[in-house]
């Protein structure tokens, strides 16, 4: 009422779309048509390329450029004592079983680096 009273009533307009000289109110049916006209527009552009002579079913895929994989390798680099100072200082505290995880934080300088070398030694030797 106050709105109304300050010349500021709210209009409810409803969304309207013209297809084929027909005006469509559904939301769904509005959505749907833009998807339609969106999903075309590569199609569209391509068949516009057709006629100009440059053929692209002779071109290389990417793939072409790539190395062969090879299916039964894979590297990891050693990991350093940064690395697993930053990851203890994102536990959250409160949540170690045995050793406060604040107590972890205070000393993480000292036992990174063994940390690393401790994981790294595991990787090596597939434990």
């Amino acid at each position: 009422i106050i709105n109304n009273i300050r010349g500021k009533s709210r209009h409810d307009i409803k969304p309207s779309f013209k297809l084929d000289d027909r005006k469509i109110t559904e939301r769904r049916l509005i959505a749907n048509e833009f998807n339609k006209y969106f999903v075309s527009i590569a199609t569209k552009l391509n068949e516009g390329y057709s006629n100009d002579g440059i053929s692209v079913a002779g071109l290389p895929s990417f793939s072409d450029y790539l190395p062969k994989a090879c299916p039964t390798s894979i590297y990891l680099s050693d990991c350093n004592q940064y690395e697993i100072m930053d990851i203890i200082e994102e536990l959250k505290n409160g949540k170690s079983s045995d050793i406060p995880i604040n107590i972890i934080k205070k000393s993480s300088a000292i036992i990174s680096p063994h940390l690393a070398q401790f994981f790294n030694d595991c990787m090596k030797d597939g434990i």
